[in-house]
């Protein structure tokens, strides 16, 4: 079987204890993205936006997708045209208005995307190949965007923090090869510069003709990073044969250096000690379980970090308003550590900000009152 044919979509697997079925995903999947938001009432949201991609069904289920994460399941209640006539259905390139089905105000921002894709890790709703609807729905109405801030910040932050692109490999990248070492396909622009071809999904990777047919490679923003800046490369073209979106070497570096300055950031944050402040450690109860499992993953394979405690801060003049802070005994306190701290943490803080500090900078006066979480054993293995 060639590197880009597809299984039959009628072969079963009827093994008795089979693994959930992934969602097969049919190209090119559905996006609407959110242009304007209208409060029907209190209980009925809708959106106006262009279909693209499919058709669009009164009683579809959609994915409601955001920044940072944000996956919401809903369906399309009603459709209407421009002139607020109801539609039982709305081909490819029509402006809707979609009332949403369990949603209000405030649970929808504009620039939001709706997808028949979801976008985040499940055993059911996703596809086994990276697959990135947010940034489909984007891209697609990218290009008479280009000035708008808020649309191309949100554009950015999707490539540097959470976007998996695919890529032809010359050879395989599993087997110890340094990201900027790996052979990919590069495409000469009408400009006469070279690109590094990046896909959304496996059918923009089908459709572009004349690429090598080898090893798929898989691009997160630090590799795409480590190709472009460190090699022969004057940019990234993302989906070439479709959107085409161009991020040039010069915007790729400026991309790394804001993400760097906003990782510093959350890092390491200093406690302001003239601020009236409470620290409460949850019941058992209400633990976050969620967010320990996730601290205490990337903390067993940094061999740095000795101990970890964790509390609630309150701030009794500031409504009552809450963090969640993290104090870390390390045997080095690099920029880095806090980092990797603040990205193993970031799905599952919620709305809350985090906090983090050195134990060093707060000594056992503080750490006495907060909850040890994560202690690195004697005989653990790294």
């Amino acid at each position: 079987m060639g590197l880009f044919d597809r299984k039959n979509k009628n072969e079963e697997n009827k093994e008795v204890n089979e693994a959930p079925k992934k969602k097969e995903v049919t190209f090119p999947f559905l996006t609407i993205l959110v242009e304007e938001v209208l409060s029907m009432t209190s209980t009925e949201v809708s959106i106006i936006g262009n279909v693209r991609g499919a058709t669009l069904h009164e009683g579809d289920e959609l994915y409601l997708l955001g920044r940072k994460g944000k996956s919401v399941r809903t369906s399309a209640v009603r459709i209407e045209d421009t002139l607020m006539s109801r539609m039982e259905k709305a081909e490819e390139g029509t402006n809707v208005s979609v009332v949403l089905e369990g949603l209000r105000s405030g649970d929808v921002e504009k620039y939001d995307v709706l997808s028949s894709v979801n976008c985040l890790s499940s055993d059911t709703d996703t596809p086994d190949s990276p697959v990135n609807p947010f940034l489909t729905g984007l891209l697609r109405e990218g290009n008479g965007k280009r000035d708008d801030r808020d649309f191309m910040g949100r554009f950015v932050e999707y490539i540097a923090t959470e976007a998996i692109f695919l890529t032809p490999a010359m050879h395989d990248p599993n087997k110890e090869s340094k990201p900027e070492h790996v052979g990919v396909a590069v495409l000469r622009g009408k400009d006469g510069k070279n690109y590094l071809s990046a896909f959304t999904d496996i059918h923009e990777l089908e459709i572009m003709e004349g690429l090598p047919e080898k090893l798929i490679q898989p691009l997160d923003f630090e590799k795409i990073c480590k190709i472009v800046l460190e090699g022969p490369i004057d940019g990234l073209l993302i989906n070439p044969k479709t959107a085409g979106f161009v991020m040039t070497k010069p915007l790729i570096q400026s991309l790394q250096n804001h993400k760097r300055k906003v990782d510093n950031h959350i890092k390491e944050q200093k406690i302001d000690t003239k601020q009236p402040m409470m620290l409460a450690v949850p019941k058992e109860d209400h633990i976050p379980q969620e967010l320990f499992d996730s601290l205490r993953a990337y903390m067993t394979t940094e061999p740095k970090i000795l101990r970890a405690w964790y509390a609630m801060m309150v701030f009794p003049k500031d409504n009552d308003r809450r963090s969640h802070l993290v104090i870390v005994d390390t045997l080095e306190e690099t920029p880095e550590i806090f980092g990797a701290i603040g990205r193993a943490a970031r799905e599952y803080v919620g709305d809350m900000q985090l906090n983090m500090q050195a134990a060093s900078k707060v000594g056992s006066q503080m750490t006495d009152k907060m909850m040890l979480f994560y202690e690195r054993k004697d005989n653990i293995s790294v």
